[in-house]
């Protein structure tokens, strides 16, 4: 008997010697714990690679996270259905954002499969209703968090299944949907844990909706009602009275609001690291004087075209917020560069790592080497300041050289745009 090239001779007859892949040797939970820490595209391309590898790749417990939003431009509902049956009981995170032609019956067939689902990411999935929301509260009782926004055909309706059966809610955008009060009062009358609610742009949530939050969700951590202009002090001060430990807070384009959302804000709401505020045209130093005073853990204000703001404002701000990381005053006309010398000189020196100055024409050259004595300075945005100079710029540059400033010279001949492109659609999606 002689062996060679992995064949046994014996006389006129040749065996064939099936070698056995070293994974196999390994046991099938250490395969499943290594194929775990692969993405999705990565798991795909692995179950092309034998029957074997396949089984592996595709099991359920491969299959708790997924975000196919980085590989895919149109996923069918077909391929919903089919990936949520083979993961089953083990998905726990699902986003499905921009997937623009997924409808009702797929995602009723992945809230049966799949009801053990505590995120799901919704977003631009224009062709959803009411329907999916009614599928998620039959059959998905663990939801804690969920993202339908933009989904424009949504109503106040999905707000009552939600409250019906997602009961464990933690946090819901319901951003650009169409939804009033009514949904508003039935989603936090139930749902007792919402503590994110993100509701921008919904034309019809107002001081009553408001008036709901405060009174249910006292565990309130961020509310986000960009561009909810009917909202007035009245609503927000609900909010601030009786949600204590709020700690962001996206009120860009109410122009209703005054100073008194900010005394109130500053009187309750200690907790507060994050404002944006921009377009508030009717804030003052005033406002900001009791807000900085009573939220001294600020990190984050934008409070972009708050025309009234002087320098008065960073005054405050650097006296009694120390932890100041991303100020934006873009559009604050009034701002000079003594502002940035009471910037520089306060505790926030020392943190501030992101400063938005744009169309600020009373900032020079001076206020670029005060800003030298920020010494966490990562980003510097000037455009349209018309006294800062190129040699200001290059001079800071030069000194900083891990500070990134962004500013605005118009070049003799503009390069044409460069236009990114996204990804197609990867084929191995049809594995799931």
């Amino acid at each position: 008997m002689a062996t060679r090239n992995g064949h046994i001779s014996n006389g006129a007859f040749q065996v064939t010697q099936h070698r056995v892949h070293p994974i196999q040797k390994l046991p099938q939970d250490l395969i499943l714990k290594i194929f775990s820490f692969l993405d999705v595209i990565s798991l795909c391309r692995c179950a092309q690679v034998s029957k074997l590898w396949r089984d592996l790749a595709l099991h359920g417990s491969n299959w708790q996270h997924i975000n196919l939003f980085e590989f895919q431009i149109a996923i069918e509902g077909t391929v919903v259905e089919h990936m949520s049956a083979r993961c089953g009981g083990f998905l726990r995170t699902l986003s499905l954002q921009d997937c623009k032609i997924v409808e009702d019956p797929a995602l009723e067939t992945f809230a049966t499969n799949c009801q053990y689902i505590e995120t799901l990411i919704l977003t631009k999935c224009f062709k959803i209703t009411d329907q999916t929301a009614h599928s998620l509260s039959r059959h998905c009782p663990n939801l804690k968090i969920l993202d339908v926004s933009s989904c424009r055909q949504l109503t106040d309706q999905t707000c009552i299944h939600l409250s019906e059966g997602c009961l464990k809610l933690e946090y819901v955008d319901l951003s650009y949907c169409a939804i009033t009060k009514e949904g508003i009062k039935a989603l936090t009358t139930k749902c007792l844990r919402l503590k994110h609610i993100l509701a921008k742009y919904c034309p019809e949530v107002n001081d009553d909706a408001l008036g709901h939050i405060g009174d249910n969700c006292k565990q309130l951590v961020t509310l986000n009602i960009d561009g909810c202009k009917t909202v007035t002090d009245v609503g927000l001060g609900s909010v601030c009275k009786k949600c204590p430990g709020l700690v962001k807070l996206s009120v860009s384009g109410c122009e209703s609001i005054t100073d008194l959302s900010l005394r109130k804000l500053g009187a309750s709401c200690p907790e507060l690291k994050l404002l944006e505020a921009t377009g508030c045209s009717h804030f003052t130093d005033a406002g900001f004087k009791a807000l900085a005073t009573g939220c001294n853990k600020l990190q984050r204000l934008d409070l972009e075209e708050c025309a009234l703001l002087t320098d008065t404002t960073l005054a405050h701000l650097s006296l009694h917020c120390p932890n100041i990381l991303r100020l934006v005053f873009s559009h604050c006309e009034r701002i000079t560069d003594s502002g940035i010398r009471h910037l520089v000189s306060g505790a926030c020196s020392e943190t501030l790592q992101v400063l938005e100055l744009d169309n600020c024409p009373f900032i020079t050259d001076q206020a670029l080497e005060m800003l030298r004595g920020c010494s966490m300075l990562r980003r510097l945005e000037i455009f349209d300041c018309q006294m800062v100079s190129r040699s200001g710029i290059h001079r800071l540059e030069r000194l900083k050289p891990d500070l990134k400033v962004h500013a605005f010279f118009p070049p003799h001949n503009s390069p044409p745009p460069v236009i990114a492109h996204r990804r197609r659609v990867c084929r191995c999606c049809a594995l799931v």
